[in-house]
């Protein structure tokens, strides 16, 4: 019999296993329903652009090519919206790909990495497996405290992880915030900025982390994703933004064939679509205010969210409030293996989604106040 134990990458060990939001399927299966509404993976409600889905009917005949393993054509087209070299960028498949590849590529064995308490799992999660040491920073409440990872740097500080906005809470830190914490940073440690959510941030508080790039500051990595704004989450395809020498250490090292020829195409012709981005982030900012007027009303705390999701306190058990609204075939995320046992993460859907989960919501709070 394999001994896992001792075949296994010490590293790997160390990790969890990452646990995504329940399927439709899955609950439909479980609980007997025929209808069920997933709001647990900030995947985009509105679907995607036109664009890409006649690009996606365009590469039928292409299929059974391998795809170009630098993506050249989509990395010059970026370049071209970013004001920025291709060289400059790698992809990946989804954002998850892009990380895996930089941790491969820079992180070594006792390396310490900055991480705040509160964040997406991944980069722990690589951070382990490259046998890297993770260095956690405390929370401002639902901010991060750049304070905190400022004080955390030490002479084995190889990488600073920085989701903004953030994961699961859906906060931003200011511009000026960054931009002073960035020029805080010894040149030396590597900066990564993961802006996933970037798209739904509001223009002035944008942080413009790519003009900061393309100004000098050699030690950033710029993290997105076409899974959010763009829905294509099913495509799996990221890119990252970084100094031409770190693009050619990945290029190294990652898959040669990560990128599929699929993925590529249709989020090339999704860039075109800008009438379907700004429609997109305009019926999310609607949503959202709704979700705060009734919050507001239940009396449950939130944050202001510069994503498409938005983190409640219920002030309640995460796990029984998750497991009393998927009774009423609703799939939202308990955020307790983030640190936050009282709060849930919700997607926002469509608007009679919203008000399906609102309204469950509503009858949960009451159910609770009456016990």
């Amino acid at each position: 019999m394999v001994d896992i134990e001792r075949l296994a990458n010490s590293g790997a060990l160390k990790t969890k296993v990452y646990i995504p939001g329940k399927s439709k399927q899955e609950v439909k299966c479980e609980l007997g329903l025929s209808k069920v509404t997933k709001m647990a993976s900030n995947e985009s409600a509105i679907g995607v652009s036109v664009r890409a889905e006649e690009a996606y009917h365009e590469i039928s005949g292409l299929l059974h090519i391998y795809p170009d393993p630098v993506s050249r054509d989509l990395r010059e087209k970026l370049a071209r919206l970013l004001s920025c070299s291709p060289g400059n960028i790698t992809m990946g498949n989804g954002a998850d790909g892009v990380i895996y590849n930089l941790g491969m590529a820079v992180i070594g064995e006792g390396d310490e990495a900055i991480i705040p308490e509160t964040t997406f799992p991944l980069y722990e999660t690589i951070v382990k497996i490259m046998r890297g040491k993770p260095v956690k920073t405390g929370m401002d409440g639902f901010r991060i405290d750049l304070d905190a990872m400022r004080r955390a740097i030490t002479g084995k500080t190889k990488i600073i992880y920085l989701c903004n906005p953030n994961n699961p809470t859906g906060d931003a830190v200011e511009k000026k915030e960054i931009h002073d914490f960035i020029a805080s940073v010894p040149e030396e440690v590597l900066v990564v900025i993961d802006e996933a959510y970037i798209d739904f941030i509001a223009p002035e508080e944008d942080p413009c982390s790519v003009t900061l790039f393309t100004s000098g500051r050699d030690n950033l990595f710029i993290l997105r994703t076409f899974s959010k704004i763009f829905g294509l989450a099913g495509a799996r395809i990221g890119y990252g933004i970084c100094h031409e020498d770190l693009v050619s250490l990945i290029h190294r090292i990652k898959p040669p064939f990560n990128v599929s020829i699929i993925a590529e195409h249709v989020a090339a012709a999704a860039l075109d679509d800008h009438q379907f981005m700004a429609r997109t982030v305009d019926e999310i900012r609607r949503e959202k205010e709704l979700y705060y007027r009734i919050l507001d009303q239940l009396g449950l705390e939130y944050v202001t969210s510069h994503t498409n999701f938005i983190l409640v306190d219920t002030g309640l058990d995460a796990k029984q409030v998750f497991e009393e609204i998927l009774q009423e075939g609703i799939i939202v995320r308990p955020c307790s293996g983030y640190g936050l046992p009282t709060c849930i993460r919700v997607t926002i859907g469509t608007h009679e989604e919203n008000l399906l989960f609102l309204d469950t919501l509503k009858h949960l709070v009451s159910r609770h106040k009456k016990n």
